[in-house]
């Protein structure tokens, strides 16, 4: 199966909504330009920092952007699975919550927000339970989400698991150990690093995506396919834009 990957949108971090709307055009014309040519995604990930600074009015244009891009890649909405990220909380204080993108998840599927596709189970956890806009590097996973990922676990088949932070720098890495029993492959981002990355972590296949809007203006852009075959062998191409138009291509 093919997985878009696309993360670090961050809808609100430039102020010209003529820019931002431009920014999603050229999105739209790459990643169409990709399933084209053989790259057709049968689910979107999108995991996390889908705005900037958790407001309703982000998550309004973040909802409308992104329902463009499903469609027109032939995606229906239950395709298309999210997970939160540190600047998706209400506010920039210590226990923030998330009720917005909560509010926003709900108002995009039109009600029950899916569990899994039918194919492969696809789960989602919030890595920034105890994380803010002030200190977003505490990552921790809440033992309870994990239960609760393995209580949903499908026998036999281990499926995919969306979470904003890349494993290998949780501190406490217990709860990571137990995700294997499920998880074959973690998509996540944050790092805005500049490019794809593909490492082998605990028993499962990690990858950190690049930002879509990465919050310095000299770091490269783009989004990945995440190729999973059935094997459980995995294969992710990162696609660079190109100044002037269309991307390079490049496997991680």
């Amino acid at each position: 199966m093919k997985i878009l990957h696309i993360t670090d949108i961050h809808v609100g971090w430039e102020p010209d909504r003529e820019k931002e709307k431009r920014a999603w055009e050229r999105l739209y014309r790459e990643a169409s330009s990709v399933a084209e040519n053989g790259g057709k995604p049968d689910i979107m990930a999108v995991t996390g920092d889908l705005v900037m600074h958790g407001e309703e009015e982000e998550y309004r244009r973040t909802e409308e952007y992104i329902h463009g891009l499903r469609k027109l890649l032939g995606l229906e909405k239950e395709k298309v699975f999210f997970c939160c990220g540190n600047h998706d909380s209400d506010t920039p204080d210590p226990g923030s919550t998330f009720h917005e993108y909560e509010a926003f998840a709900e108002r995009f599927y039109g009600g029950e927000i899916p569990g899994f596709w039918r194919e492969v189970p696809v789960f989602t956890v919030n890595s920034c339970k105890k994380t803010s806009l002030k200190d977003f590097n505490d990552c921790w996973l809440d033992p309870k989400d994990v239960d609760e990922i393995l209580a949903k676990a499908v026998p036999g088949k281990k499926g995919i698991l969306l979470m904003h932070h890349q494993p290998e720098i949780f501190d406490d890495q217990s709860q990571i150990v137990r995700l294997k029993e499920a998880v074959a492959l973690i998509l996540g981002g944050h790092l805005h690093s500049g490019y794809a990355r593909q490492i082998a972590w605990k028993g499962m296949t990690a990858v950190n995506g690049m930002a879509i809007t990465p919050h310095f203006q000299f770091i490269p852009k783009g989004f990945q396919v995440v190729d999973m075959a059935e094997d459980g062998k995995v294969e992710t191409v990162m696609y660079v834009y190109k100044d002037g138009g269309g991307v390079l291509e490049q496997r991680a």
